[in-house]
């Protein structure tokens, strides 16, 4: 196999909230996703934004609340205009003319007295559809300040706080911080047996990067995420844990910090569930208190009641050398056909399974003639590179997306894959909702931006 030359010019920040978290804070409830019958359409109503929009940064929808798509199509933070909304009181739904919209709209002229508009050139057109050679379906975005005003109603300015970090507030780092609605509370046991790769689950912040990581050491190097604890109390039932940080490219020897936290998260103080990072097993809470140890790591604070949302938005590669000490490798997949991809996991994989913490991302935006909703896909997102699969004459990567379901729905396969794990072949059920899926490696050439290894 040719050498493929590490590109540190490929590394890329990335952020998108989970929907499904998010969606389960600012309710108030926890939602059985697999028993509802339409999980896009109830997306929308509590997020209030169309599904196609959900997955693209172009549209600033939620998921990307206090980031921007920068020049160079990538993104970056920003003071949310949500903080700066205000929202209209006594208004209700008569006062939305949707029978005025219906009956009077004629020309596209008249959308400017609906929406007080005074040059409509400037409506935004979403989406063009050629319905047959004689009729054009124009999809057009509210203007922005309709759009801001809906969202606000549902975004109050303590929720937009309690899950994008605002780059304009200058805070005391040494207070404890509470988001919005919440508690500290001490969820259960560090393992329930041990640490998985479908242990992490994404909440409702924007830190798929460090979450992909945290499931890509789990699932390449087991035995990196450790329980080290210390008894704080005389009942032995008060405990602190020891985790920690290292300098990356140090070989893995080189301890950037040692973090101390308790065992308690922030929960919704309405549902009991998790915000933020929680695990996929009922009960278990190590990658809370492990995403818990990387927010008082980020912030330098000295309080057990860190800021969560200083976690959002970076880079995936870092993450894992910070998790486990070695040196980074990034590629970017413009440079790259979909056959050196997958002999590039494959290099880093042992029986199909990668034994070096692999990661990858998409790019900040759709390339030209993609888009991510369509393909099931999330722009500006992490995923964690479990191995690699041939079958049917067809080269595969399998990926985890880190919000634990929403899966590729192109260039897929069906099925169940078996990768070895140490010591067994574990099989993977592709079927699963589990964020799980098997991946053509051309395919991913064209939806991913990149990929990278710390090793």
């Amino acid at each position: 196999m040719e050498t493929i030359k590490s590109q540190p010019s490929a590394a890329q920040n990335n952020g998108v909230i989970n929907p499904f978290a998010l969606a389960e804070y600012v309710s108030g409830r926890k939602i059985n996703w697999r028993a509802t019958d339409d999980v896009p359409r109830l997306l929308e109503n509590i997020l209030q934004t169309p599904y196609e929009e959900l997955f693209d940064p172009k549209f600033e929808g939620p998921l990307y609340m206090g980031l921007k798509l920068n020049k160079k199509g990538t993104l970056e933070r920003i003071h949310s205009p949500l903080l700066s909304v205000e929202v209209k009181l006594g208004v209700n739904d008569l006062e939305m003319p949707i029978e005025k919209l219906m009956s009077q709209v004629h020309v596209l002229g008249d959308l400017g007295t609906r929406f007080k508009v005074d040059n409509i050139a400037k409506l935004q057109v979403s989406r063009i559809d050629l319905c047959n050679p004689h009729q054009i379906s124009l999809t057009i975005r509210m203007p922005e300040k309709d759009r801001l005003q809906t969202l606000a109603r549902v975004f109050s300015k303590e929720i937009v706080q309690s899950v994008a970090l605002d780059p304009e507030q200058k805070g005391n780092t040494n207070q404890d911080w509470t988001p919005a609605n919440a508690s500290w509370v001490d969820k259960g046991d560090f393992f329930n047996e041990a640490a998985e790769f479908f242990d992490p689950v994404q909440g409702a912040v924007a830190n798929c990067y460090y979450i992909a990581a945290l499931s890509a050491v789990a699932w390449a190097t087991p035995y990196r995420i450790s329980h080290m604890s210390r008894a704080t109390g005389q009942s032995q039932q008060q405990f602190t844990n020891l985790i920690r940080f290292y300098k990356p490219e140090s070989n893995g020897q080189g301890v950037d910090k040692e973090i101390e936290v308790t065992d308690t998260v922030p929960v919704n103080s309405t549902s009991g569930n998790f915000i933020y990072c929680r695990s996929s097993e009922a009960g278990e809470i190590w990658p809370a208190v492990y995403e818990k140890a990387f927010a008082k790591f980020k912030t330098g604070t000295t309080t057990d009641h860190p800021d969560i949302t200083a976690t959002g938005w970076g880079d995936c590669v870092l993450a894992t050398a910070q998790l486990n000490g070695l040196t980074r490798h990034y590629y970017g997949n413009n440079a790259l056909t979909g056959d050196q991809i997958w002999d590039l996991v494959r290099g880093n994989s042992l029986s199909k399974r990668t034994f070096n913490p692999m990661t990858c991302w998409t790019y900040g935006t759709a390339p030209d003639g993609l888009s991510y909703s369509d393909a099931n896909i999330v722009g500006s997102h992490c995923y964690t590179v479990l191995g690699w699969d041939y079958y049917c004459n067809k080269k595969y990567l399998i990926l985890r997306n880190p919000w634990g379901n929403t899966e590729a729905t192109v260039g897929t396969r069906s099925g169940t894959v078996s990768l070895f794990d140490v010591s067994w072949w574990r099989p993977i059920n592709l079927a699963n909702p589990d964020g799980t899926f098997a991946l053509e490696a051309n395919t991913f050439q064209q939806y991913f931006a990149g990929l990278g290894v710390a090793k």
